[in-house]
């Protein structure tokens, strides 16, 4: 049998996380559950810090920020909040990335959607457990230019995506993709805006967060839960803009990392 990890204290919180449900129903913005908790356990003597941040690190270098929903008794249990249907595989994909980085002893998801309250634990067993990341070419379409490039970049990708899971902005996974292609030897870069022009005029400027790999692949890194077609179009007009033939979109939102092809 699995030990439970701290049941008195999970015991304690998972009966604030009921009081806080019963009080203010399901439905409402996640900061309101997040402040009733926080003043439900202070008031049982249990401490705990909202929004607490740290450090996002790939390969010794940081490249963002993580913020805990709740932190609890120095981290005993890192809590996050959810409001949403159910509890869905990416929660907690997104909580064990999250023990990964504060190395906190358990997780808690509290699901504050659905018609009661629904959590999980997960125990942090990651601390002694080595992340070895094993490649296998996928497949490209036949006659695709710079075969042997796109499978190095799909490698770069695939491999940010196992080290450091689920549930960061895109910001972090585009720095640590960089960081990986710089590790595999690739040469890129890092293009932040373009001009807007019509008819030779200069209308202003545009950010953008475009990876450009060995002049040949342009990259776009992102996480988003929802990619309706707009991202590879605007991909498109980048491309032409650059007189480029191939592009590639890696989606870093799902327990799954996902890349799509963009040719014109």
């Amino acid at each position: 049998m699995t030990k439970l990890i701290h049941p008195k204290l999970s015991y304690q919180v998972r009966g604030v996380l009921l009081d806080v449900y019963n009080a203010l129903g399901p439905m409402l913005k996640e900061r309101y559950y997040r402040d009733a908790i926080v003043v439900g356990l202070e008031k049982r003597g249990i401490t705990c810090e909202p929004e607490k941040d740290f450090e996002v690190c790939y390969e010794g270098e940081r490249v963002g920020l993580y913020y805990v929903d709740v932190w609890i008794e120095e981290g005993k249990i890192l809590l996050e909040l959810k409001v949403s249907p159910e509890i869905e595989p990416i929660h907690k994909a997104q909580a064990l990335s999250y023990l990964k980085v504060t190395d906190a002893d358990l997780a808690i998801v509290a699901n504050y959607g659905s018609s009661s309250l629904n959590d999980v634990r997960l125990p942090n067993f990651l601390r002694d457990k080595q992340p070895v990341f094993e490649w296998q070419s996928k497949s490209t379409s036949e006659g695709l230019l710079y075969p042997d490039l796109v499978n190095h970049i799909q490698r770069a990708c695939f491999r940010v995506h196992y080290i450091l899971g689920s549930g960061f902005l895109h910001q972090v996974y585009r720095r640590a993709t960089m960081i990986e292609l710089r590790r595999s030897g690739l040469s890129y870069d890092y293009i932040k805006q373009f001009p807007v022009e019509y008819e030779d005029q200069l209308l202003g400027y545009r950010d953008v967060h475009l990876i450009l790999v060995e002049e040949k692949v342009l990259l776009t890194v992102f996480a988003l839960k929802m990619n309706n077609g707009t991202l590879a179009e605007q991909l498109k007009a980048h491309l032409r803009r650059m007189n480029m033939k191939l592009g590639l979109l890696a989606n870093f939102y799902g327990t799954e990392l996902t890349i799509i092809m963009v040719r014109v």
